[in-house]
Formats: C-alpha cells, sequence, structure tokens
C-alpha cells in the first residue's frame, strides 16, 4: 500500500481483478442447495459483472477538466471492471481521457496514428488498428465480456471512430456497444 497514489491504484486494480477471477472460479465451482444436499449452499450469490474493454475518443480542441472526463467514464463503466481502455494519444480529449483511466487504475492502452507512414489516413487507420486491437482483447476476455466505445465531443478523426464502429457492430456477433456524448 505505499507509494504514490497510481501505484496504490494499480495494487487495487490487480486486486480486484485477482478477486474477479476468484469469484468467478468459486461461482463454477459452486453446488446449488437442493433436496439432496441439505445445508449446502452456493458460496456465490451474485455472477460476477460483465468485463469491458473501452475504445474512447474525442477532438483535439476538447478542453474538458479531467474530473468531468473520468465522471463520463464511470458512468460508461457502470461498476463493470474494465479490462483495458484504448486511446488515440492524440492531444486533448485522448489525453484528458488516458489521464483519467489512470486515474481511475485501469490498464490504459495507447494507440498513436502513424501519421509519417500514412499522413492524413493515418487517423482512420489508427481507429480500425484500435477496434481490432479492442477485439482481440475482447476475445481473450472472460464470457460476458463487452466493447464500449466512447466517442467524446470532436471533429473528423472522431467521426472516423464513430463510422468504424459502426460498420464492425454490422458484421461482429461479438457485444459491441457505441455511446456518443454530447457537449
Amino acid at each position: 500500500m505505499r507509494g504514490s497514489a497510481g501505484s496504490h491504484q494499480f495494487v487495487v486494480h490487480c486486486c480486484l481483478l485477482v478477486s474477479m477471477e476468484s469469484f468467478t472460479h468459486a461461482a463454477a465451482l459452486a453446488v446449488p442447495e437442493d433436496q439432496s444436499s441439505p445445508g449446502i449452499r452456493s458460496p456465490c450469490a451474485l455472477a460476477a459483472p460483465p468485463a469491458l474493454v473501452i475504445v474512447a475518443g474525442g477532438g483535439r480542441q476538447l478542453a474538458w477538466p479531467i474530473s468531468r472526463i473520468r465522471a463520463q467514464l464511470l458512468q460508461v463503466a457502470a461498476g463493470r471492471p474494465v479490462l483495458a481502455l484504448l486511446h488515440g494519444a492524440a492531444r486533448g480529449a485522448d489525453q484528458a481521457i488516458a489521464a483519467a483511466a489512470d486515474q481511475l487504475g485501469w490498464p490504459v492502452i495507447a494507440c498513436p496514428a502513424p501519421w509519417r507512414q500514412y499522413g492524413r489516413a493515418a487517423g482512420p487507420i489508427r481507429n480500425r488498428q484500435m477496434l481490432s486491437r479492442a477485439i482481440t482483447l475482447l476475445a481473450a476476455a472472460p464470457a460476458g465480456a463487452a466493447l464500449q466505445v466512447v466517442a467524446f465531443p470532436g471533429a473528423a478523426g472522431t467521426a472516423s471512430l464513430i463510422q468504424s464502429t459502426r460498420a464492425l457492430m454490422a458484421r461482429s456477433a461479438l457485444p459491441i456497444a457505441l455511446l456518443t456524448i454530447q457537449a
């Protein structure tokens, strides 16, 4: 428990992941009470909440305080464990999203656009790569996990993320949700 607030949050987060895994394992081994085994009850009355992988992005001009971004992210998570939050690593919204997720103790994955390699096409390419990486994480996640894409106010880059998400939702059987947050 010693150290900076960031390391404290990491420790708490790791404990939550271990606890959730132990909880899920115990639930799988639980024997429900029935007539043939009186007095034996399941140690887990509730199922573990489904986990989330979050992809979040927004405009470079977004100047919301980190506390407002954090409140929006907490509302999106709704008490579910967050396995990872991916963002585009641009200035503005992406940096605020990363800072808020870090404050929450969530694993953060920065996905910068390869501007030198692809020029103006780099943003949309990065958005598709973020979604692809999120799907890979989701496929390795516990059953019931979902992908939540959060679009904070932005411009063309955010519109590209929304468009790519909608295209992915149309062709994927995985649980994917899109939330567009208004200014």
